[in-house]
């Protein structure tokens, strides 16, 4: 199986915005690169995540307004991060056992941050795996 630094290398839709622009600039970032999830950086380190779920759920429902709340107001803090070196399906029960859809990935020696593993991320390479065996199977 490959080492999740290899999936998340093939990214280019990881998103980062600093923790004090507004919901509105995070929702446009997310919007313009179609991904559901940005890294939110302070500094250069991951501080936390933010997400269309957090978009609804602490912005819209609670009726606040996307251009006065910082992303840094309502962002996920409590995030769980991987490195780059873990295996795939350890990531896959990770985020089946903890109900996520977004997993940083995180350089184990510098702390930086490699990539956001999704839910799609993960799909699309056991599909590339499946077609991989049929193909075999057929030769």
């Amino acid at each position: 199986m490959t080492a999740i630094k290899n999936l998340v290398g093939k990214q280019e839709r990881v998103v980062f915005v600093d923790q004090n622009v507004s919901v509105r600039d995070a929702a446009k970032a997310m919007a313009q690169s179609n991904v559901g999830c940005t890294a939110v950086m302070n500094e250069g380190l991951l501080v936390g995540l933010f997400t269309e779920r957090d978009v609804l759920k602490r912005v819209l429902l609670q009726d606040l307004d996307v251009d006065e709340v910082l992303v840094g107001d309502v962002m996920t803090r409590e995030i769980i991060t991987i490195d780059g070196e873990t295996d795939i399906r350890l990531a896959r029960n990770l985020m089946k056992d903890r109900h996520i859809r977004h997993l940083p990935v995180i350089e184990e020696a510098t702390g930086t941050l490699i990539g956001v593993l999704s839910i799609r991320d993960l799909v699309l390479e056991e599909i590339a795996e499946v077609q991989k065996y049929l193909h075999l199977e057929e030769s």
